[in-house]
């Protein structure tokens, strides 16, 4: 039994729910950059799905996109890190909102 492209589609769905989920219902900056690296990975499930799927393009698009969603995602884990290292210094705490809640 192998995962059709429905399958594989709906865990990227599925993936990305919970990364928009941890962006927007949490105030935590290491909890909210771990959503938005949720969000990337499910876009590039989604791009290899559907070049692993699909007829339409070559077969090495899915895997070079996903690559550039990959280099994309760990820079912008970079650039937040350095950004919540700040906000540490600042007040001494890794929440967004002035209570910690």
């Amino acid at each position: 039994m192998s995962a059709g492209l429905n399958l594989v589609l709906v865990a990227s769905a599925a993936l990305f729910a919970i990364g928009a989920f941890a962006l927007v219902a949490r105030r935590g900056v290491v909890v909210m950059l771990i959503g938005t690296q949720f969000m990337f990975a499910s876009g590039a499930i989604a791009f290899v799905a559907f070049a692993r799927f699909g007829q339409a393009y070559p077969v090495d698009t899915g895997p070079a996109v996903a690559f550039f969603v990959a280099i994309t995602a760990v820079a912008e884990l970079a650039v937040g890190a350095a950004m919540a290292v700040l906000l540490y210094r600042a007040g001494r705490d890794f929440f967004l909102d002035s209570d910690g809640g």
